[in-house]
């Protein structure tokens, strides 16, 4: 029995699991330059040799991206312990570009550049500065409301605009006096439109955002006891536009109740337990900012894409400095024969970018018409 065991190989299963390099977060991404090597056996193996110098030097740039070493033992037939390790790279290599080939009598030499890490993001990773256009609110109050309760919607919406408009990364047109009749403007064509060439049509550009909120405002009495108690229910929705399309981004709702009043049958009771204005208005005010924090904390972590365009040999995305991107801005477009195809902003415009990609030998024509997304904090 005991010598059956030394038949069989033990897998003694993760003895240990170290990650090398520091220098590469999970969901970053970041250039790399390696050289990868491969004998030449001899004419009839140019092209694999080459196959494996280029195997080589991608395989050394993901380990520049950190690696993953597995450690286990396997016990031999002669009780022998033999050590094992297996190096697996924790990074993937997004693209890449051959910057040069050498051949000598025994070796094939390849240096590439890669682009190596990981796209999958956590969190808010974009953060990039964003046009947002705020649109005519639509306001319901509920006709058994106190007469003061018409001021306060508009002391509330007031606050949202006020909010949002503090924000950081957010360009803000205010277009309060105007209604978003969204329908409208998808089917009028301006160059043959009346009001379009007379006086124009507030209009949200690509690229951009349209908000439009509501607020409604309602009564609701309850009996507790000996005493009546009257809220008001104010509940905020808004809802966040894309584009020249007006297609729903998202929407934020938030509900709030506050006591105004509280009667029962003793008059001097109620006079102690009557709220004035102020300590109504107060929390009401403060939802309203954390209303407009929950919109603008969504809008500026909105990823930024586009469609590209090739005109003239460039690469084009009808984006630019108004919708955050900057000069060596990254982007990503799926690839063909890489994962994806890495691009950076070599021109940029008021409301266009000119890319160029990671890869010198890529064909633009190819990138015509495909999506692209701008990486991290543009």
């Amino acid at each position: 029995m005991r010598s059956l065991v030394f038949y069989f190989v033990f897998i003694l299963a993760a003895v240990f699991s170290v990650v090398l390099s520091k220098a590469f977060a999970k969901d970053t991404l970041s250039f790399i330059e390696t050289t990868g090597r491969a004998v030449i056996e001899n004419d009839e193996t140019i092209n694999n040799s080459r196959r494996r110098a280029l195997e080589d030097a991608l395989y050394l740039a993901a380990l520049h991206g950190g690696a993953t070493i597995n450690g286990f033992s396997a016990v031999n037939t002669d009780t022998s312990i033999q050590e094992n390790l297996v190096i697996q790279p924790a990074s993937q290599i997004l693209d890449y570009t051959i910057i040069s080939e050498d051949r000598s009598d025994t070796h094939f030499v390849i240096k590439i550049r890669s682009a190596v890490g990981n796209l999958k993001e956590k969190g808010c990773k974009s953060k990039g500065l964003k046009s947002l256009s705020i649109y005519k609110p639509t306001i319901e109050i509920d006709p058994s409301a106190p007469y003061w309760v018409h001021s306060l919607a508009d002391e509330l919406t007031n606050s949202v605009v006020a909010s949002i408009k503090s924000a950081s990364n957010i360009n803000l047109t205010n277009y309060s006096d105007v209604l978003l009749d969204r329908n409208q403007l998808t089917t009028i064509n301006d160059d043959y439109d009346y009001i379009s060439l007379t006086s124009g049509r507030e209009r949200t550009q690509y690229g951009d955002y349209a908000l439009v909120s509501s607020i409604s405002i309602t009564e609701h009495e309850k009996l507790v006891g000996f005493t009546t108690n009257n809220s008001l229910i104010i509940k905020f929705n808004t809802e966040v536009y894309e584009g020249s399309s007006y297609s729903l981004s998202f929407s934020k709702t938030k509900s709030i109740e506050a006591l105004f009043n509280s009667s029962g049958p003793w008059r001097t009771i109620n006079l102690l337990l009557k709220s004035s204005r102020n300590n109504i208005v107060e929390p009401l005010l403060v939802a309203a900012k954390e209303h407009a924090s929950d919109i603008t904390d969504n809008l500026i972590c909105k990823k930024v894409n586009s469609i590209i365009t090739v005109k003239n040999g460039k690469i084009e995305v009808p984006l630019g400095k108004r919708h955050g991107i900057k000069l060596s801005s990254l982007a990503v477009t799926k690839g063909e024969q890489t994962p994806f195809n890495i691009l950076r902003v070599e021109k940029v415009l008021e409301n266009k970018s000119v890319l160029i990609p990671l890869n010198n030998s890529l064909e633009f024509s190819k990138l015509d018409g495909k999506s692209i997304q701008f990486l991290g904090s543009i």
